[in-house]
C-alpha cells in the first residue's frame, strides 16, 4: 500500500473540514416555498401538526442532482404549516372553537394512470371538539397537471393553496358528526381479477393497486398495469404489464360504476394442429380493451368486491385471430385497508 506523504496528509486535513461542511449540501437539496404571510394570528380554532416531519418541513422527494445523482429534497415553507393554515383561515374569517388535526400530507408524482399522470396531494386531517372527540375527518386527494413553464416551487405553491381552500370549505360545513372510517389514514391494497367470457374462449385480467382510498370522491382515477391472458382454440396470448387505466364513478354508497381501458403489448403461441405455418410477426400481441362494469364496492369497505360488465377488443396483432370481440366481463377481488 502507497503511504501518504506529509504534504498529502496536510491537503487532507484542509479538504475533509471543508467537505463536512458542504456534505449536507451535497447530499440532500432544499427547496424553499414562500408565502405572503405577514404575522400569524390568534384565534379560536387551535392547530397541530401530527405528521412525522419537522414543522416547516411539507415534503421529501427524491430528485437527480447535477442530473444524476439521487438525492434528498426537502420542501421547505418559511414558516410552520400550522401557521400558514392558522393565517389563512382567520384571513377568510374561519371561526370555530377547537383542534384541527393535520394528520398527514404527502406530494407525489402518480405515474400509474395513463391519461392522468401528473403531480398528486393526499391529506388526512381530523376536527376535534373541546372534550377531544372527534367531530369530523375529510381525507384529500388531489390532482395537478404541471403547466407550462411552472417551477416546481409554483407548483407545490398551487397544490398547497388548494388544500387550504378545501380546509377552509369543508370547515364552513355544518359540524355535524360525520361518516367516519374505521381505518387510519393509509394506502390500501386493492386486487381484483376479470373474467371476460368470449365466444371461442375466455381473458384472464390481473390487478393489483396499492393507492390511497378514495372513498370521499365521487370520481377518481386510477392506473395498474396487470397480467393478462387469453385463450382461444387456435392460440394463447400473454402480456404483463400494459398501460392500463379505471375511471371509477360512485353511484351510491355501495356500487361504482368503472370504465377500463388498455393497450397491451406480449407474445402469442398457436396451435401446431391447427396451422402449419404462421407468419413472424404474428407471434406479437398488440390489443386494445375497452370495459365497462357495475361493482360492488362499499364506502370504507374491506372484503370482498364483485362486478359485472361488458368487455370490448381491438386486436391489432396477431392478423389471424377476430379483429373485435365482444365478451361477457365478471370481476371478484378484495380491499384490504
Amino acid at each position: 500500500m502507497r503511504r501518504i506523504g506529509f504534504p498529502g496528509f496536510l491537503i487532507l486535513l484542509l479538504i475533509v473540514p471543508a467537505l463536512g461542511q458542504d456534505l449536507s449540501s451535497f447530499i440532500a437539496d432544499t427547496l424553499w416555498i414562500h408565502f405572503p404571510v405577514d404575522s400569524t394570528p390568534s384565534t379560536t380554532l387551535q392547530i397541530k401538526d401530527f405528521r412525522q416531519l419537522p414543522p416547516n418541513i411539507l415534503a421529501i422527494k427524491e430528485v437527480k442532482k447535477w442530473k444524476y445523482i439521487p438525492v434528498d429534497q426537502y420542501v421547505a415553507l418559511n414558516q410552520p404549516l400550522t401557521g400558514l393554515l392558522q393565517y389563512y383561515l382567520h384571513k377568510d374569517t374561519v371561526r370555530f372553537d377547537g383542534t384541527l388535526i393535520i394528520d398527514h400530507l404527502n406530494y407525489w408524482n402518480d405515474k400509474a394512470p395513463f391519461f392522468a399522470k401528473g403531480e398528486k396531494l393526499n391529506g388526512y386531517s381530523r376536527l376535534l371538539d373541546s372534550s377531544g372527540n372527534v367531530i369530523r375527518a375529510w381525507q384529500w386527494e388531489f390532482r395537478f397537471k404541471p403547466k407550462k413553464k411552472q417551477t416546481p416551487a409554483e407548483r407545490y405553491v398551487q397544490m398547497t393553496e388548494t388544500w387550504i381552500q378545501a380546509q377552509e370549505t369543508a370547515l364552513r360545513q355544518n359540524l355535524l358528526p360525520d361518516r367516519l372510517s374505521p381505518y387510519r389514514y393509509r394506502r390500501q391494497l386493492v386486487s381484483w381479477l376479470d373474467y371476460i367470457i368470449l365466444p371461442d374462449g375466455y381473458i384472464l385480467n390481473a390487478h393489483l393497486i396499492l393507492d390511497y382510498p378514495s372513498d370521499q370522491q365521487a370520481a377518481f382515477v386510477r392506473g395498474s398495469p396487470g397480467i393478462y391472458y387469453r385463450k382461444s382454440a387456435i392460440h394463447e396470448s400473454i402480456a404483463i404489464g400494459g398501460m392500463d387505466q379505471q375511471w371509477y364513478y360512485r353511484l351510491n354508497d355501495r356500487f361504482v360504476a368503472r370504465l377500463n381501458a388498455t393497450l397491451r403489448f406480449g407474445l402469442n403461441n398457436f396451435n401446431s394442429g391447427k396451422f402449419d405455418h404462421v407468419d413472424f410477426q404474428n407471434i406479437l400481441l398488440i390489443n386494445l380493451g375497452f370495459s365497462a362494469a357495475l361493482e360492488y364496492r362499499p364506502v370504507y369497505y374491506r372484503g370482498v368486491i364483485f362486478g359485472l360488465g361488458l368487455h370490448q377488443s381491438l386486436n391489432i396483432m396477431p392478423e389471424i385471430v377476430q379483429r373485435y370481440e365482444a365478451g361477457l366481463l365478471f370481476t371478484i377481488g378484495v380491499i384490504l385497508p
